[in-house]
C-alpha cells in the first residue's frame, strides 16, 4: 500500500513539474481595455479613454519622465485636433499580453499610425510601440515610442505660415474636396466668379458656371471619382501640386458610350488664389493622351 501511495505522489509531482505557468496571452481583459482606448482615442470619445487608467498612472511620451493622465489628454487632444482624419492600422496591429519574471502584467500593441494634417493635408505614417501595465484591470503606467521628426516639423511649418498661406491652404483643401464629390455649393464658396482653367496652357474655361459645368461633366461621365494630391506647395497667393486623378467611365453620355474602363491619370497643377482666399484661376498640366488610352480608344495614322 506504501508502495502505491508512493508511487501515486510521484506522478503528481512529475506532472505538476512538467506543467509550465501561461505567460504569454493574445487574449485578456486587458488586451480588450487597452483595444477600447485605442477606439476611444481613434473616434475622439476623451472620457472613455481616460477611464481606463488608474487615477496615479504615468504616462511616459518618448521619454523616461512621466507625465498625469490629465496632462497626457490635454497634449493628446492638441495632437488629435491637428488632423483631419488619423488612426491605426488595425488589420495589421499585432497585441499580447505577457505576466514578467516580477508577475507584473504588461500589454504590448505594435501598430502603423496613419493620418492628414488639417493645416497642409500632409499625410503622415509612421509606426507606434505600447507598452501598457495593468493592476487590478487599470493601465498605472504607459509607455509609448514613435518617431515624431516629421509629424513636429510640419507642425512647425504650419505654425509658421501667413494668413494668405492659411486662407490658400483652406480654399485648395475644400476645393479638392467639394470636386471629389461633386458639391457645387462649397465650390461657389470658393471660386471667384471670373475663374478660369488652362489645360496645358490653353484656356478652355472661363466664369465659375463654365467651370461648375465642366465639374459636372465629369461626374456625369465617371463614377468613383477619386483625387489625390501630393508634394504640395503654397507660396504666397499660389498652390503647385502633382495630382493622380482617377475613376471608372461607365456612364453613358450623349457623345460617348460608356467604355466600362478604369482610368488613372497623373499630373501637376497651380491655383492662384486672391486676397479674399478665392480661386482666379486653375493651370492645369497632363497628357490627356493617357486617358483616352485607358477608356480603349487608339490613335489612328492621318490618311493619305
Amino acid at each position: 500500500m506504501k508502495t502505491f501511495v508512493y508511487y501515486f505522489l510521484a506522478i503528481i509531482l512529475f506532472t505538476s513539474c512538467g506543467q509550465k505557468e501561461q505567460r504569454y496571452f493574445a487574449d485578456s481583459d486587458e488586451i480588450n481595455t487597452l483595444k477600447s482606448g485605442i477606439d476611444a482615442y481613434e473616434s475622439g470619445n476623451w472620457e472613455a479613454w481616460k477611464s481606463n487608467f488608474a487615477d496615479t498612472a504615468k504616462i511616459f511620451v518618448n521619454s523616461k519622465e512621466g507625465m498625469s493622465v490629465t496632462d497626457r489628454l490635454v497634449n493628446l487632444k492638441g495632437t488629435a485636433g491637428a488632423f483631419s482624419e488619423y488612426g491605426f492600422d488595425r488589420e495589421n496591429e499585432y497585441i499580447e499580453m505577457v505576466l514578467d519574471k516580477e508577475d507584473e502584467t504588461w500589454v504590448y500593441y505594435w501598430a502603423q499610425h496613419n493620418g492628414k494634417l488639417a493645416g497642409n493635408n500632409k499625410e503622415l505614417s509612421f509606426p507606434v510601440h505600447l507598452a501598457v501595465r495593468f493592476i487590478d484591470g487599470k493601465i498605472v503606467a504607459e509607455h509609448i515610442y514613435f518617431d515624431g521628426t516629421e509629424m513636429n516639423n510640419e507642425m512647425a511649418a504650419i505654425a509658421s505660415m501667413s494668413d494668405m498661406d492659411k486662407a490658400v491652404n483652406e480654399g485648395m483643401s475644400n476645393i479638392h474636396q467639394a470636386w471629389i464629390i461633386n458639391n457645387t455649393e462649397i465650390l461657389n464658396s470658393y471660386l471667384d466668379e471670373n475663374i478660369s482653367r488652362s489645360v496645358n496652357g490653353i484656356t478652355e474655361v472661363e466664369g465659375r458656371a463654365n467651370y461648375l459645368a465642366m465639374v459636372q461633366a465629369n461626374h456625369d461621365m465617371l463614377s468613383n471619382v477619386d483625387i489625390v494630391l501630393s508634394d504640395i506647395a503654397i507660396n504666397d497667393n499660389v498652390a503647385q501640386f502633382k495630382w493622380t486623378f482617377s475613376g471608372t467611365h461607365d456612364k453613358d453620355t450623349d457623345d460617348l458610350k460608356a467604355t466600362n474602363k478604369d482610368i488613372s491619370v497623373n499630373g501637376m497643377a497651380m491655383w492662384t488664389f486672391d486676397s479674399e482666399g478665392k480661386a482666379t484661376h486653375e493651370a492645369v498640366y497632363f497628357n490627356p493622351t493617357e486617358m483616352n488610352l485607358q477608356m480603349g480608344f487608339t490613335l489612328q495614322p492621318p490618311s493619305e
